[in-house]
């Protein structure tokens, strides 16, 4: 239905080394990229150029717990392999990483989303499934989602490209830095640290321990809930026309077993919406 309506197609195989593809990397990588290139293939032949994305879930079967993480290295290893075959076909790429098979946000998610996100960003893998995601992608979390927005700006911020930003040739701040003893006010500083430095909001702890402990001592999850409370207040839902939700509405019961059943309703919002938390310039990223 999406090819013959010209909509992009992500074709994505569950490659799951050691279960039901090679549990080394070479052979998986195999596995997957013909999985993919017989779904393209199928694609193609219902429309020739149809635009699709040469996507992937490959986990790693736990030979002790039977289960499939996304996220484990080894998964993470096949998500770089079959990436780099897709750029050298020269097609654009998704994957599901900056996920965690953790319960809730704990060191374990934030370790796991990070370090796949930073990956993704370095491989430069152009969509990403994942943020928001616990529980082997059972679960989505509004608490984690917010977070993983700090994760993933942070390895983007990392990827930009590295130029020079008046600060070549450097004389002219050595002798700033001689004469105040610092780089502070320095004109330099005070034009490019907008951009140059990624500030994260309220959810990541920056602060001292005395201003922290006077602040409520919050927790991670505190602070997510928190900011997952502000943008639910201070949503403005945009008008839309009736007919259209009406066919969206017809469009959700057709593809329910009961088409008669309700369909569950929106929670009405406050009347006074909360403000959000401070908000950051917005930067612009330019993939290596």
């Amino acid at each position: 239905d999406c090819v013959e309506a010209g909509i992009p197609v992500e074709i994505v195989p569950v490659t799951l080394m050691g279960l039901i593809a090679p549990v080394t990397l070479v052979g998986a990588t195999v596995f997957h990229v013909a999985d993919v290139l017989a779904g393209l293939t199928m694609a193609q032949i219902i429309k020739p150029g149809t635009p699709v994305l040469f996507g992937g879930a490959p986990a790693a079967f736990h030979m002790k717990t039977a289960t499939s993480p996304m996220i484990a290295v080894e998964a993470m290893h096949l998500d770089l392999a079959y990436v780099a075959v897709a750029k050298s076909l020269n097609l654009p790429t998704q994957t599901y990483m900056a996920l965690s098979e953790g319960k809730f946000l704990d060191a374990q998610a934030g370790g796991e989303t990070f370090g796949s996100a930073l990956l993704a960003a370095l491989a430069g893998i152009n969509s990403i499934s994942g943020p928001g995601m616990l529980d082997y992608v059972l679960v989505f979390s509004l608490a984690k989602l917010v977070l993983d927005n700090e994760w993933c700006g942070q390895a983007l911020h990392l990827v930009q490209d590295m130029q020079p930003q008046d600060d070549l040739p450097t004389l002219d701040l050595v002798r700033d830095l001689l004469n105040e003893q610092h780089l502070l006010t320095a004109v330099h500083t005070m034009k490019h640290w907008p951009q140059a430095l990624y500030l994260p909001g309220s959810v990541i702890d920056r602060d001292n321990r005395e201003n922290w402990q006077k602040a409520g001592q919050s927790t991670l999850a505190q602070r997510a809930h928190d900011e997952v409370e502000r943008r639910l207040a201070a949503y403005e839902p945009v008008d839309t026309d009736t007919r259209i939700i009406a066919e969206m509405q017809k469009l959700i019961r057709s593809g329910m077993v009961d088409g008669k059943r309700p369909l569950p309703t929106i929670p009405p919002l406050p009347s006074k919406p909360a403000p959000l938390s401070p908000k950051r310039r917005p930067r612009k990223h330019k993939r290596r």
